[in-house]
């Protein structure tokens, strides 16, 4: 990085938007402060700015921060600005409507997996996810697809590192069983998570790659457990998964031969 080009105010800028936007709560001027490591009236410039812009606001009481829905323009010109959103969307489009279920698309970021598309059907689930939403990679399906495709010593390094919280009675937070189960999925090549995260849901996850070979995202079909059971997990959802992320994949130019298999012993 040449230092000359880098302008640290706006760096600082861009680093109080990601401080509030991962809290997840409305921030008070103290927390803000205290988590950007900054004087109350350096916070207060900051955030005065971000509200005259459009991109923050006060509650009711004028004592906390949140971001305004405009922040979300800019994910969404991205996403939709992106060749992984345009090929896979109709993708996820159609998939949604032959089973009737709902179909994301996700992408790692650090120990997190970030949504860039979901198409949602009525069936309702406790979790409200929407584009830009995240959640922990190494208890959710599409995680552990991206995680089984980093190196050995990446994958360690990012599961110690993590807050491996219990999120329900079965989710798995040893590291050891963890690194076991993502060894798994890498040999499966898709990945099965049945209430881990949140007890009414499970999902089956699948990756997608581009030309290189490369795991660029993965793609989820959630449904919830009181509908389904064990056999429809692995006849329908796991094809599902499978078969649509290949075709993605082949869409983004990736010609492998399993892909070829994947495609040739599934049938439409």
């Amino acid at each position: 990085m040449d230092k000359r080009y880098f302008i640290h105010s706006f760096a600082r800028g861009l680093k109080l938007l990601e401080q509030v936007a991962d809290a997840g709560e409305p921030l008070t001027l103290s927390q803000i402060a205290k988590r950007m490591d900054m004087t109350l009236s350096t916070a207060y410039r900051f955030l005065y700015t971000l509200q005259a812009l459009g991109f923050a606001e006060t509650d009711t009481d004028r004592k906390s921060y949140r971001l305004t829905p405009r922040i979300l323009k800019l994910g969404h010109g991205l996403f939709r600005s992106s060749e992984l959103w345009n090929t896979a969307h109709p993708s996820l489009v159609k998939a949604s409507r032959e089973y009737g279920e709902t179909f994301n698309l996700a992408i790692l970021d650090h120990d997190q997996i970030l949504y860039i598309d979901r198409i949602k059907t009525q069936s309702i689930l406790t979790i409200n996810l929407t584009i830009g939403s995240k959640l922990p990679a190494f208890c959710t399906s599409m995680g552990r697809v991206l995680l089984s495709r980093l190196p050995v010593k990446e994958l360690r390094k990012r599961l110690k590192a993590a807050p491996l919280a219990a999120y329900t009675k079965r989710t798995v937070t040893s590291v050891k069983q963890l690194e076991k189960i993502i060894e798994q999925v890498r040999r499966r090549g898709y990945a099965v998570n049945n209430g881990e995260l949140s007890p009414e849901l499970c999902s089956t996850a699948a990756p997608i790659l581009n030309q290189t070979g490369e795991t660029i995202a993965a793609l989820n079909m959630a449904v919830h457990t009181s509908r389904h059971d064990d056999t429809y997990i692995e006849t329908v959802m796991v094809p599902a998964v499978v078969t649509y992320a290949a075709r993605i994949s082949q869409a983004m130019g990736y010609f492998g031969d399993d892909a070829e298999r994947v495609l040739d012993h599934i049938p439409d």
